[in-house]
């Protein structure tokens, strides 16, 4: 095994400043903009040969770190590189993923980053063989968790299609309107106070935490056992309810997994199962679809911010399928769902044995035999 060197950041990486770039002189092309946070947009132009990687330089993103394996424009919003030294370049963007670069902002009003904070960091790294072998392990994970992602794509838009084809475009006029409650059981959460958060104990969900449809449960308050399980009992969450926001973005939802329990609701935020108990597919589909944003958006009421809750629902209707084509739609969506639910615990497990292994990997508590 090879030995690790102890050095500054500079000796193996050196940062720039990024490059001007506004909205409007973004022209149409190729190359990816990299700002702060990811890709802004595409423009007919480069001012890096990749590979390359960005840090966030302030803001929320201050400090996140992105790998261009093609060549982009580095935005002024981020600091950038190309200047690898004695360094692999991926294993140089896994190893800037353990640092801690909000501890390291200039102390302006907007935390931002210099580079010239960042270039003394002391850092110890393998040699170059063991770099390429630790970058190659967590880029393994990687490639498979994009894959998994890429193939959620592809089964979301079929499911979408799926849905629009039986309900939108092939809907029949004399489909029975029946009251949103006949078919749909929902559920506000209880309103919990700042004063009832612990430090512990069972985390509860607010509109925050849904982001791309999925629940980050890292960024969950939590109440405690007792309250949970007692008074509040009756609003833990089960796998495969669907949760909506009912302010601010209307409509943010997300399919509950299994991973994510325990967890129980909050205020501005309502639970949505099916009363059949097994037409779970029409359910996602639906309170997906720009049908049921619609409604939201012409019940939603509220001076400062739009809003809905239950008072709402109660007073819309719902065009319901004669039940033999519900079924019928069922055999069709449920196995789509099914594969999004097994990719996703899939992305979650391999997500978690990356994350435990990157500092372990990059610290030298785990070292690779070459």
């Amino acid at each position: 095994m090879s030995e690790w060197r102890e050095t500054n950041l500079d000796e193996i990486v050196k940062f720039q400043r990024g490059h001007d770039l506004t909205v409007a002189n973004i022209l149409e092309g190729n190359y990816p903009v990299a700002g702060s946070n990811g890709i802004i947009g595409y423009h007919n132009q480069f001012t890096t040969v990749a590979p390359g990687i960005t840090l966030g330089r302030s803001g929320n993103s201050i400090g996140v770190a992105h790998y261009y394996d093609r060549n982009f424009w580095a935005h002024n919003t981020t600091l950038y590189t190309t200047e690898f030294l004695n360094s692999w370049p991926k294993y140089v963007f896994y190893f800037l993923r353990t640092i801690d670069f909000s501890a390291l902002n200039s102390g302006s009003a907007v935390p931002s980053l210099n580079r010239n904070h960042i270039h003394s960091i002391k850092v110890k790294t393998p040699d170059l063989p063991e770099q390429k072998a630790i970058s190659s392990i967590l880029s393994s994970l990687d490639d498979k968790i994009d894959l998994l992602h890429r193939q959620n794509k592809t089964l979301e838009a079929m499911a979408e299609t799926l849905f629009r084809q039986w309900f939108v475009e092939e809907a029949q006029e004399d489909w029975k309107d029946i009251p949103f409650e006949e078919f749909f059981d929902f559920m506000e959460g209880p309103g919990i106070r700042n004063w009832q958060y612990t430090l512990a104990g069972t985390p509860f969900i607010n509109i925050r935490l849904i982001s791309n449809g999925d629940i980050d449960i890292t960024k969950a308050s939590f109440v405690s056992n007792e309250e949970a399980n007692g008074k509040y009992s009756h609003f833990h969450l089960k796998e495969g309810d669907m949760i909506v926001s009912t302010s601010g973005t209307l409509g943010k939802n997300a399919i509950v997994r299994g991973y994510h329990l325990p967890l129980i609701l909050n205020t501005s935020v309502i639970r949505f199962r099916p009363l059949d108990g097994r037409s779970y597919s029409f359910v996602y589909q639906y309170l997906n679809s720009r049908l049921f944003q619609e409604h939201l958006e012409s019940a939603a009421s509220g001076s400062v911010q739009a809003n809905f809750g239950p008072t709402h629902l109660k007073q819309m209707k719902l065009s319901k399928p004669p039940q033999d084509v519900l079924d019928k739609y069922l055999l069709q969506a449920d196995p789509i769902y099914d594969k999004l639910r097994v990719n996703q615990t899939q992305i979650k497990t391999l997500e978690t044995l990356r994350d435990t292994l990157l500092p372990k990997l990059m610290s030298g508590e785990v070292r690779i035999a070459l």
